[in-house]
């Protein structure tokens, strides 16, 4: 009676994990460990087959001449920079890849966007792992977490959750990815900011996807009360597809609606003992609303740099598209450099922050503070 219970439970216990592994294709698509695992794989839900999104590597890029040929000005793009070098990867184009590897400044970075939390995170792919330097690739797995797109690295296949660059199933479970700085606004921003900016190359596209289209119909709407495949009901604290811009401040996240980013135009903010400023500009529009992402409508960007420099704390106000100090009159464009005044040539520290709606922000972050709510 005592084996007969035994084997009662091993085969319980084999079901179990059949299903579970099953409900993401384990079994026939995946070398994981699933061994390794930070929860349940029960939490995974696959929507697509593995690579279903193909992920590009090895970009090419116009310069600005050629870029303009080929793109409109109104073009959403994401800036990712490093020192003098700057590369706008349009969104059209990541809505249906997700993931680009590349480099800057020699250093390998992947793009990745996850369009049902409309988040934007760029991060290194190189890193130490037990004494040991490691280049990954990523993908895009087909399966998403918490409504949230998970990438995995070729090299292991371990799973990443794409909104905290965390890896909580395989090889590389626990580690987690550096994040760098990204700035989505227009392609005529990305000229007038930044000069002699590379973009991506059109001929990057599949001649079989519609890039420009929305396949996510109205899904950016602020009165949906829950996101799609969120598998229960999101914080109460905000309206789940609000829009926000989150700050990493040393660690710990303040929220800062859009919707108060954009009444202001500039946020002087001073959270946590530390000297924050928010710049807002128009022209960037939604993916996630019309069938039309060029016609949608206008919901601006933001960006968030220490407002403490040379010395002084500095506060800003906007003046058309460039941004004026108090202190010295100063005007600084969107990329936070100063194209005119006592600080020309001068450039502000941006501080890392994330353009998103707010339910990925408060499901894997259940402490951050919000702008004028709780601080």
């Amino acid at each position: 009676m005592r084996k007969f219970g035994l084997l009662i439970c091993v085969m319980i216990s084999y079901l179990s994990v059949s299903a579970q592994v099953n409900r993401v294709g384990v079994n026939s698509e995946w070398s994981t460990d699933i061994n390794k695992a930070n929860f349940k794989l029960w939490e995974y839900e696959s929507l697509v087959p593995k690579d279903a999104f193909k992920a590009i590597d090895y970009p090419r890029f116009y310069n600005e001449e050629r870029a303009q040929e080929k793109y409109n000005l109104n073009e959403n793009v994401v800036v990712v920079s490093k020192g003098r070098e700057h590369k706008a990867y349009p969104m059209e184009i990541l809505m249906f890849h997700q993931v680009i590897n590349d480099r800057i400044g020699g250093m390998p970075i992947a793009i990745t966007y996850c369009p049902l939390s409309d988040a934007v995170k760029v991060f290194e792919r190189r890193f130490e792992h037990k004494g040991v330097q490691r280049e990954l690739e990523f993908s895009p797995s087909g399966m998403i977490r918490m409504s949230n797109i998970i990438l995995y690295d070729r090299q292991t296949e371990s799973w990443w959750q794409q909104y905290n660059g965390k890896s909580d199933t395989g090889f590389f479970k626990n580690k987690v990815l550096t994040e760098r700085m990204a700035v989505r606004m227009t392609m005529q921003q990305f000229y007038d900011n930044c000069k002699y900016g590379l973009v991506l190359r059109d001929d990057e596209k599949d001649a079989l996807l519609p890039y420009g289209v929305n396949p996510y119909y109205k899904y950016d709407n602020v009165l949906v009360e829950k996101p799609l495949y969120l598998n229960h009901m999101p914080s109460e604290r905000l309206m789940p597809m609000e829009r926000i811009l989150t700050v990493n401040l040393r660690g710990k996240h303040m929220v800062y609606p859009m919707e108060e980013v954009k009444k202001h135009k500039v946020i002087n903010d001073t959270p946590l003992d530390m000297y924050v400023a928010i710049f807002y500009m128009e022209g960037s529009t939604s993916m996630l609303g019309d069938r039309d992402i060029k016609s949608a409508k206008d919901i601006g960007s933001a960006v968030a740099y220490s407002a403490f420099y040379d010395g002084q704390w500095l506060t800003f106000s906007k003046e058309g598209d460039l941004f004026v100090d108090d202190r010295t009159s100063s005007k600084w464009n969107f990329m936070g450099k100063c194209v005119e005044g006592s600080y020309e040539g001068g450039q502000l520290e941006t501080i890392l922050s994330t353009e998103s709606f707010a339910f990925p922000e408060l499901e894997f972050y259940t402490n951050s503070l919000i702008y004028s709510i709780n601080w």
